[in-house]
């Protein structure tokens, strides 16, 4: 009975389809997203948050989306996990690690696309105090959502080398895979350490980059149609 279990069904090749093609347009559509991002300008605390509540519209969408993004991811990978084989210690903590890695990502983003934007709006009418009060809160929950969003990476790098090194034990694509996983996570994890504690635009895009290869690399992965042979073998 759990040998049947291992043999993939039509069904169940649809559904890692259906995962592949999700990690695939997320990769994509985020990084879209997230290039169009920016920053309000100002010389001052007080045109600083009018500069940020003035882009609310464009905030709230660009991180909605990328809030979207790493739905998709955690389904997608989540089905990667699954179908490489969840008995297996490093296939189950690469998972475990990974998602954990999402729930920081979606806290850097809510940070960053909504509650930052709704603290500007709400005191650029208020008093030199309030603008003041909001400026610092602003700048120090950016410090937050920096720290969140790097250790988000991180552990989504640790994920991505855990299941590589799994895929490498493999042959064949998968072996391949792997050999993109764990090139990827380490680059993710240097551009990570190597950049200030606000993160540009330019560092932030590249490690969305970094991501990349593997995300595609995942997605062609459960887009084909034989599961690896060590998974049915065990």
């Amino acid at each position: 009975m759990l040998q049947d279990a291992a043999i993939p069904t039509d069904r169940s090749i649809q559904r890692t389809r259906t995962a592949g093609i999700a990690i695939a347009t997320a990769a994509v559509v985020s990084t879209i997203f997230v290039a169009l991002d920016h920053s309000g300008g100002g010389s001052n605390p007080l045109e600083i948050l009018q500069g940020i509540a003035r882009l609310q519209d464009l905030k709230e969408v660009v991180h909605g989306v990328a809030i979207a993004s790493v739905c998709a991811f955690a389904f997608g990978f989540a089905t990667l996990a699954r179908r490489m084989g969840l008995h297996r210690p490093l296939v189950l903590i690469g998972l475990t690690t990974y998602l954990i890695g999402c729930v920081a990502m979606v806290g850097a983003t809510i940070t960053d696309g909504f509650i930052i934007t709704h603290i500007a709006v709400d005191a650029i009418h208020g008093t030199p105090e309030r603008v003041a009060f909001a400026y610092n809160l602003i700048h120090y929950a950016g410090v937050a959502l920096n720290d969140m969003a790097k250790l988000g990476w991180i552990l989504q790098a640790v994920g991505t080398l855990a299941w590589s090194i799994a895929l490498v034990r493999e042959n064949g694509f998968n072996r391949a895979a792997g050999v993109v996983g764990v090139l990827s996570s380490t680059l993710v994890v240097a551009l990570v350490f190597g950049s200030a504690t606000n993160m540009s635009m330019t560092s932030l895009l590249s490690v969305l980059l970094a991501q990349l290869i593997w995300n595609f690399a995942a997605a062609v992965l459960l887009m084909r149609d034989q599961v690896s042979a060590k998974q049915s073998a065990q």
